[in-house]
């Protein structure tokens, strides 16, 4: 009895399970209809965020040699193009009666200087010794007559002279002491005399001495001598330009070995440059990249000249000293790009920029579960162009959703596909279908570029019926998209499954 109750049990629950199981499987959707997305894992890289600047190649060394008129030329020493040496002659100008002002000069100036040194010696003039002579005299007078006027008071007191004769020697007292203080007053005169003629001999040797070096420093600039080791780049025949009028310098030089390059950087980026970061300097003339080191930074903001009636950019220059080696033959004044390195994070996790999605300032990654897209915040540090670091959330096991990770939700059945080769390409046509993720990151991967949002449907190339979807800049920008037939020049077909 137990037999036929299990039995009848068993297959009410199969009757069941047959007639549920095809109505449940027909609501899945086939995998061929399932978002196709391209993952990738975590990988460790160096990040570096760049601000990017143009510019040329100038020397760190340079100067000009002037001159008044060229008349004033004597001799040019020097070719254009030629090496030189520090301290060698350039240009010898005409004396200009010079030498014989200096000769006269250096008389005036010894003059002046002998006379001060004996004042600073404190050797007293003819008349202040004879001033000193008479007030010592003067002094011995009153000395003598203050004597005999106490001698005469006595007396008179005793009554052994005449009040005549007591005034007589008062007065003979009082004119010794006028005179006294009168040479006092005259050697006080001549040696205050004596400070201020030292005064003035000080001034009129320091005169002098100015008036000799003004014209010994003529007498120098007459010969031109190079400050450093370099090269004469530019030596002119006329030092007047005819086109504007103004003056121009003789001769340029420069010392070549000493490169830097002056670039210019936008106001909005000069805040995240500072002395002594690193640059990359790209000479596409030469074909080589550079290194340098940004070794001053501009006070002054330059107003560039609008581009197509646009505002005007304001720019900053930034100067870069070259380091390391450089093209042997490389020109001053060559045009260079340059990405100076204002922030790097090396080896740290990251991701593909890509993959990087928002919801309300929040950064989340769809990661591949086993066919089920799971949403996953992270936290995300230091980007450049094409990757983001990744401070927390993931980890290198995990299968990040790269491409086709738009419009899928958290727990969307998914298809992982391989990320196709370079040489994997396809065509595009009119027909408004949709791409396949596979064909959809390759446009992506070749398409860099297209970095503004804005749609192109075609059919895809593999003959299947397939379709594909792309996002690249504004379509009014493209028109001729919408109406391409047959393959698109920079893409081959992809190669049917």
């Amino acid at each position: 009895m137990k037999k036929i109750a299990i039995s009848a049990v068993f297959l009410i629950i199969s009757a069941v399970l047959i007639y549920y199981i095809p109505t449940f499987s027909s609501n899945m959707p086939p995998d061929e209809d399932l978002p196709q997305v391209v993952t990738v894992s975590a990988s460790f890289k160096d990040i570096k965020q760049k601000v990017k600047g143009r510019g040329k190649i100038i020397s760190a060394q340079s100067s000009e040699i002037w001159v008044e008129d060229i008349t004033d030329i004597k001799t040019i020493h020097v070719k254009q193009g030629e090496k030189i040496k520090k301290g060698q002659p350039l240009v010898t100008l005409k004396d200009h009666k010079i030498k014989k002002e200096k000769n006269s000069a250096t008389m005036d100036m010894i003059t002046a200087e002998y006379k001060l040194q004996e004042l600073e010696r404190g050797e007293e003039s003819e008349s202040i010794v004879t001033a000193n002579r008479e007030m010592t005299l003067a002094k011995i007078e009153y000395e003598k007559q203050q004597k005999e006027s106490e001698v005469s008071k006595e007396l008179f007191n005793a009554k052994a002279i005449s009040f005549k004769h007591y005034e007589e020697a008062t007065i003979q007292l009082k004119k010794a002491e006028l005179r006294y203080t009168g040479e006092q007053a005259n050697l006080h005169r001549l040696r205050d005399k004596q400070v201020v003629d030292v005064k003035v001999a000080r001034l009129t040797y320091e005169k002098a001495k100015i008036i000799y070096d003004e014209l010994a420093e003529k007498e120098r600039d007459l010969v031109k001598r190079a400050e450093f080791d370099g090269k004469v780049i530019k030596l002119r025949k006329k030092i007047n330009n005819p086109s504007s009028g103004e003056k121009e310098a003789l001769m340029s030089i420069a010392n070549p070995e000493k490169m830097q390059v002056k670039l210019q950087i936008d106001t909005y980026d000069i805040a995240r440059v500072s002395v002594g970061q690193t640059v990359e300097i790209y000479l596409e003339e030469y074909g080589q990249v550079l290194t340098g080191r940004v070794n001053d930074i501009g006070m002054e903001v330059i107003k560039k000249q609008a581009v197509f009636g646009g505002d005007s950019p304001n720019i900053i220059e930034v100067t870069a000293n070259i380091i390391g080696s450089k093209p042997s033959n490389l020109k001053l004044g060559t045009e260079a790009e340059a990405e100076i390195i204002v922030a790097e994070s090396k080896n740290k996790l990251v991701l593909p920029i890509e993959s990087i999605l928002e919801e309300s300032g929040n950064a989340f990654v769809y990661n591949d579960n086993q066919g089920i897209a799971k949403k996953i915040y992270v936290q995300t540090g230091l980007s450049d162009t094409e990757y983001v670091e990744i401070v927390h959330g993931i980890s290198v096991d995990d299968r990040v959703i790269t491409t086709g990770n738009i419009g899928i939700k958290n727990g969307s059945r998914i298809i992982a596909v391989a990320e196709p080769s370079p040489d994997q390409n396809f065509t595009v046509h009119d027909d408004p279908e949709i791409f396949t993720a596979s064909e959809n990151a390759m446009f992506k991967k070749f398409g860099d570029a297209f970095n503004h949002q804005g749609d192109i449907s075609g059919q895809s190339a593999k003959g299947d019926g397939s379709s594909f979807s792309i996002n690249i800049i504004n379509p009014e920008d493209f028109p001729d998209f919408n109406d391409a037939e047959g393959d698109f020049a920079a893409f081959p077909e992809i190669p049917s499954d």
